[in-house]
């Protein structure tokens, strides 16, 4: 299971593992704790939210997922500096509640890991650090030994073109660094088998990522080097990942 904050987290993160488990026969459930409404609006749209929705179930099925989950909370935005949250927001959520929610479906599906962000948020925003702390705690209620925190390479992405994470790093009033050092990672997966899958699960969430974006723009050899990698931090023994893992 992959528990992600926004719609579209799903593949530009993790896309290529979860294709490469689906290529493989493995069930593969996406649950999202938000519906992403505090991204970029879309002219004529009613509800962001439902749009998102839409769109993540469409990559979701580029992507070969069995089951997509949403926990219906509230994206939480960017706030700037002194500027409350909204009281509904998913960062402000309680964490034994919404992790019992988790652990629910966990339960339901008999999952063998769980993937969530890592302890830093990948990239310190506020729903992605909420996703580290109730995953966290949900794998504890439901028993899941395996759990593999979701981040990024901090070194590697200094030698390649930017990142989508870079970029929204870089939307926060207080930037925070980006994933983890190399020393840290325990679980690094060559993607590149299925970039074309992650693209298009990408390129599905055209709200924030509209075909003319410059990630969409890069040619075939410099979009497989900024995305070609997916890295974790697992805790617990081996599991999945580690089989597909470099």
């Amino acid at each position: 299971m992959f528990f992600h904050a926004h719609p579209d987290d799903e593949a530009i993160f993790t896309g290529g593992t979860i294709a490469a488990l689906a290529t493989q026969g493995h069930h593969v459930v996406v649950v999202v704790a938000t519906g992403g409404e505090g991204g970029t609006p879309v002219d004529g749209t009613a509800s962001l939210g439902r749009h998102r929705a839409a769109e993540t179930r469409a990559a979701c099925a580029h992507l070969g997922v069995a089951r997509v989950e949403f926990l219906g909370y509230r994206d939480s935005g960017i706030a700037a500096p002194g500027e409350p949250l909204a009281v509904d927001s998913f960062a402000l959520a309680d964490v034994e509640t919404a992790a019992r929610r988790l652990a629910a479906i966990l339960a339901d599906e008999r999952a063998g890991a769980l993937v969530h962000d890592d302890e830093g948020g990948i990239y310190g925003h506020a729903d992605h650090l909420a996703v580290h702390r109730i995953g966290r705690r949900a794998a504890e209620l439901a028993g899941i030994a395996t759990v593999y925190e979701a981040t990024v390479d901090r070194e590697y992405l200094h030698f390649v073109e930017t990142h989508l994470v870079s970029l929204a790093a870089l939307s926060l009033p207080e930037p925070a660094p980006t994933g983890v050092p190399t020393v840290l990672l325990t679980t690094t997966i060559d993607v590149t088998a299925h970039l074309a899958t992650k693209r298009a699960a990408m390129a599905a969430h055209a709200s924030q990522i509209p075909p003319d974006s410059a990630v969409l723009g890069l040619d075939p050899a410099t979009f497989a080097a900024v995305y070609g990698y997916e890295w974790y931090v697992r805790t617990g023994p081996p599991g999945l990942l580690d089989r597909l893992a470099m």
